[in-house]
């Protein structure tokens, strides 16, 4: 007869019925007798057959919501970040817990698995001594919620240290502006994508045409910094956020008067866990903040002021 053992088993089915076929002798001449611990012996003298059980896992994670998922995307489109870092910042922002691999399929759905790193994306460095680049993004996002407009998340990332803002329905020039004047290291100039609308068809007004470029650019201009537009999202990946955003809303038990976006009070408490308190593998396990600091030391001359953490 083949037998077949897990490739760790310290016993064989035949030492296996010894032990439970002798209950006269201690677990300590058992263990003896066959070379075991004996941790070992109890297990088999509990158990009525002598073969080895299933390794795989005996629960099932859940599975991700359609909300989840799309929150998901919305963070890998806003950090650019990888596996691991993205499954801190899932769970910090908005408590999804995921495994690994069920993120990776999550991603690869929505055509968003693989992204070019930020500095392979634009014609400068981003490495640069005498400041840093922030990247922009701006997503209009359906409400859910009887008679209001679609919510306007906008979110800043610094390319450098991955420190991160976001805010809802603030305009672009305002929200940048104002991080820009706040935030302790210089910054050399706004790299930003297109808008990502995410609300029905019939919702979208015109005069939202090119209009954030032009601000940004205007922006930009005044401050006399360098603006670059990227265009490097995936059609496929819009469209398949939109459809899902549709599903959403047509599903008869859908909940349209519970908030879905959150509040900018928890957001802010979410970004400030973030930015001092998440260490990121990006950055050799220090939070955003940590990894500035560090940078101050050695070029104290590209910031503005020396950054604290709180």
């Amino acid at each position: 007869m083949k037998i077949r053992l897990h490739k760790n088993a310290t016993t064989t089915p035949a030492q296996r019925a010894y032990i439970q076929n002798n209950p006269h002798l201690s677990v300590a001449a058992l263990a003896k007798k066959t070379g075991v611990s004996k941790t070992t012996i109890r297990r088999w003298q509990n158990r009525i057959d002598v073969y080895d059980r299933p390794h795989t896992p005996k629960h099932i994670k859940k599975a991700l919501t359609p909300i989840e998922e799309i929150k998901i995307i919305i963070c890998r489109m806003a950090f650019r970040a990888g596996l691991d870092d993205l499954l801190q910042i899932t769970d910090s922002f908005f408590n999804i817990t995921c495994s690994r691999a069920s993120l990776n399929r999550c991603l690869k759905r929505y055509h968003i698995s693989r992204m070019p790193k930020l500095k392979q994306s634009v014609p400068f460095h981003l490495k640069d001594y005498t400041g840093t680049y922030l990247y922009y993004n701006c997503f209009h996002l359906p409400s859910f919620l009887p008679d209001k407009p679609p919510v306007v998340l906008q979110t800043l990332l610094d390319g450098s240290f991955r420190t991160f803002h976001a805010k809802y329905a603030a305009t672009a020039h305002t929200f940048i502006s104002d991080h820009i004047q706040k935030f302790p290291l210089k910054v050399l100039g706004v790299i930003y994508n297109d808008p990502v609308r995410l609300i029905a068809e019939h919702t979208k007004k015109q005069k939202y045409k090119n209009s954030s470029d032009s601000t940004i650019e205007q922006l930009c201009s005044k401050l006399d910094i360098t603006c670059f537009h990227m265009d490097d999202q995936h059609a496929d990946t819009k469209n398949e956020l939109r459809q899902q955003m549709e599903k959403i809303a047509n599903q008869p038990d859908f909940e349209k008067g519970a908030p879905t976006w959150g509040t900018n009070e928890a957001l802010v408490k979410q970004i400030s866990h973030y930015n001092f308190k998440l260490p990121l593998s990006l950055l050799k396990q220090k939070t955003p903040y940590q990894a500035m600091e560090a940078h101050y030391g050695n070029f104290p001359n590209s910031f503005k002021h020396k950054p604290t953490i709180s």
